[in-house]
């Protein structure tokens, strides 16, 4: 089969989106035909928009002003700008809402403020830096002075911007030996405060 090894250049109207995108790959196709744009990208399929670098098994370019960009197989993240790196199978990224969703196991490594989460279901907001991660979520913060504080629940919300978590559904919080659970924890990373609400749980050595 033919190789074709792609590089574009799209320099898209600014009050679509606010970055230009470039891609590239190898084993690829593309339609330009009038409404049916579509660029499908593999062997080692790249995609780079603003600081954000995206790789993947596949990669698929859609919708108008290529807005849609789907990856599957070994996909990842890389952020330099915002300090974060995603890692995953799958995933759908929407260029002019500046969402990314996974619906797939994930690991997320966010530089700036020392975080490490794993869960099966993530949806980002990259305007306003906030995740809302789900399934069996695990984050795990590191302190400094007191450790590791491990955080889990089914559902957090977890604002980059405010440095903040919001942790719903078995939730709870292991740090410093001691164990704290409630309906709903919210949790200062900055002060490293603990706010506990509902039927509480703890143990605490004293």
């Amino acid at each position: 089969m033919r190789k074709l090894v792609i590089i574009f250049l799209l320099l898209l109207p600014a009050f679509l989106f606010a970055d230009n995108i470039t891609f590239s790959g190898g084993e690829s196709s593309v339609v330009l035909r009038n409404g049916r744009e579509n660029v499908v990208l593999s062997d080692g399929a790249a995609v780079t928009v603003g600081s954000m670098r995206i790789t993947a098994d596949e990669i698929t370019l859609s919708g108008e002003n290529w807005r849609f960009v789907t990856c599957s197989g070994h996909a990842c993240v890389i952020d330099s700008e915002r300090g974060i790196t995603i890692s995953t199978s799958s995933i759908w990224y929407d260029r002019s809402a500046e969402r990314i969703l996974i619906s797939s196991w994930y690991e997320v490594e966010d530089t700036t403020n020392e975080v490490s989460v794993t869960g099966a279901s993530m949806e980002y907001s990259l305007s306003d830096e906030r995740l809302q991660l789900d399934k069996d979520v695990t984050l795990l913060k590191d302190t400094d002075n007191n450790g590791i504080m491990r955080c889990s629940a089914e559902s957090v919300i977890f604002s980059r911007s405010d440095n903040t978590l919001q942790l719903r559904g078995s939730a709870a919080v292991d740090w410093d030996g001691d164990r704290y659970e409630a309906e709903v924890i919210s949790v200062d990373l900055d002060t490293e405060s603990i706010s506990l609400d509902g039927r509480i749980k703890g143990t605490i050595n004293g």
